[in-house]
């Protein structure tokens, strides 16, 4: 879809507009409405033009220029926007899909020959406003992170950070592998120093052995007396 603005027109004819325009100081109202369009354009992903007579504007201007995807086109010196504006719609292949804003009536009936669309310069300014309004509802809604990613700044920091943990936290986890079977010692129960330690573990061999001689021999002498 294009879009033709009559860009005087457009500004003369919308009280917010127009209220701002000071004598021989136009030029702050028209770059905000270049800026208007152009976020405009982005939003709703259409092709723009934008028309002002040239007969108006400082000399140093280019008669065509690209601004943010807006065509800004001031006509030539002798020739007012009307006429730049009825030669570009007649040239246009596909005339339903433009749509013209304008309060001229002289070019109304142009255009409608041609097969265009008109669209009133308050409608236009209106729909611009809801459009951009809306955008921001939609941003306010939502961290800005989400919509368009993180900053940066903030990329790097966090880069920073991860790149500089200690070498502890940045060792993947240890590999779990099958502990070996070790055979459970039995615990020694503990004991005074004074407890002899056969009252724990048991007699010694060796020692059972002595014993039993002993009080054997004992027996032996005792049947023989």
């Amino acid at each position: 879809m294009l879009i033709i603005i009559d860009g005087y027109n457009f500004i003369f004819t919308v009280p917010e507009l127009e209220r701002h325009v000071k004598v021989n100081n136009i030029e702050p109202v028209r770059d905000h409405v270049i800026s208007l369009l152009s976020k405009y354009k982005e939003k709703k992903r259409c092709d723009v033009i934008l028309v002002f007579d040239g007969n108006y504007t400082e000399a140093s201007l280019p008669k065509k220029q690209t601004y943010a995807g807006i065509t800004v086109i001031y006509s030539k010196s002798g020739i007012s926007a009307d006429t730049e504006i009825k030669n570009i719609t007649s040239l246009c292949q596909n005339p339903r899909d433009v749509s013209i804003v304008t309060y001229d009536n002289d070019i109304k009936r142009h255009v409608k020959k041609c097969g265009c669309q008109i669209i009133e310069p308050k409608a236009m300014y209106k729909e611009v406003l809801e459009v951009l309004t809306e955008s921001k509802k939609i941003k306010s809604d939502e961290p800005e992170a989400k919509q368009s990613g993180p900053s940066e700044t903030d990329a790097k920091y966090w880069k920073d950070v991860f790149k500089n943990l200690p070498v502890e936290e940045q060792k993947p986890a240890i590999k779990k592998t099958d502990t070996p079977l070790v055979k459970k010692e039995k615990k020694e129960t503990s004991h005074t120093v004074d407890e002899p330690g056969y009252k724990y573990q048991g007699t010694p061999s060796d020692e059972t052995q002595y014993w039993v001689r002993v009080f054997t021999g004992e027996k032996k002498d005792e049947h023989q007396d």
